[in-house]
């Protein structure tokens, strides 16, 4: 099968809607231009980071991850990664008032990936922790306030992974992909862990096909992505937009190499038309409105010394370096 193909099926694009001729002709760019890999260089980026696992839990001497899967598949691939770079690999299940059926896939990757498995209902202590909050803040029970109430479920969850974490003295793998990354859909001190192995991988293509490659179960493969909130319907629903759409626009700047001034010159390179512009801005919004995330925390420099940080990073060096 053709990669674009590939990508079409392994996005799930062809079930949200049809690209259209300027989105896909993008897509062909990236794909001419080796941005959207073929299988071979896939396997070899899962072999690099596998290696780059195994590495790190030499140098730190630490060899437990203890993950939260959800039943997507950002969770099940970075189990599986960790799992083929030696690392004792904790599965925790953490239902709050979620789908069975997403509760059912994060079982089955646990037992299919031969990870130890924890199942934690957390639903009565989100609901006693929701009741607390709820003493000073009248409205967190608002339907309009449903993304705070998922960001106390996410904080919730990583409490006990951290928790658990610290039992084996081991660390929290994060589960995050770069195209989340982005699009800032992860809560700030809630589901950002210790080491992050597919941070660098698109949600388009090559976090599902990995996952493949992997032995990660075909129905978590393939299987809408949501947060697990019941904030909507899924992860696309919520965007207004494909990840493939999004991972379109991203890669395309990313491949630039240039700092635009100004948005103008970002729609001018890419040649938005008219008919998609209302479009791309939507996904450009995403992106500027999460840019505070990833300069958490955001540190201001001393006001005599502009040697600190510097000085800092140097120590850390020195000291890791044999």
């Amino acid at each position: 099968m053709a990669l674009k193909q590939e990508i079409l099926r392994y996005s799930r694009q062809e079930k949200i809607r049809s690209l259209s001729s300027w989105f896909e002709s993008n897509l062909q760019q990236l794909i001419d231009s080796d941005v959207y890999v073929d299988l071979n260089s896939l396997e070899d980026i899962g072999h690099k980071i596998v290696k780059g696992l195994f590495n790190y839990s030499q140098k730190y001497k630490i060899n437990t991850a203890v993950i939260g899967v959800s039943g997507g598949v950002d969770s099940a691939l970075t189990a599986a990664l960790f799992k083929a770079a030696g690392w004792k690999v904790i599965g925790v299940t953490m239902p709050i008032h979620q789908l069975q059926e997403e509760t059912d896939r994060g079982i089955e990757a646990c037992t299919h990936l031969g990870l130890e498995h924890l199942h934690i209902d957390l639903t009565d202590q989100y609901e006693k922790l929701l009741t607390s909050v709820s003493q000073y803040d009248l409205k967190i029970k608002d339907p309009a306030c449903s993304i705070r109430r998922g960001n106390l479920r996410v904080r919730s969850r990583m409490i006990t992974v951290y928790n658990i974490a610290s039992m084996y003295s081991g660390l929290v793998a994060s589960t995050d992909n770069f195209s989340e990354l982005a699009a800032g859909f992860w809560t700030l001190h809630g589901d950002v862990g210790d080491l992050a192995p597919i941070q660098s991988l698109n949600k388009s293509w090559e976090v599902p096909k990995l996952a493949e490659i992997y032995n990660v179960p075909k129905a978590t493969v393939f299987a809408t992505p949501t947060d697990g909130l019941g904030i909507s319907k899924g992860d696309e629903d919520q965007f207004g937009f494909s990840y493939l759409e999004f991972d379109i626009i991203l890669l395309r700047l990313c491949q630039c190499f240039t700092t635009f001034n100004n948005r103008s010159q970002i729609l001018e390179y890419l040649q938005v038309p008219d008919l998609e512009l209302a479009y791309v801005n939507r996904i450009l919004d995403r992106i500027r409105m999460s840019s505070f995330k990833r300069q958490n925390p955001f540190n201001l420099p001393h006001p005599l010394q502009d040697n600190r940080y510097p000085g800092l990073t140097n120590i850390d060096y020195s000291l890791w370096t044999k």
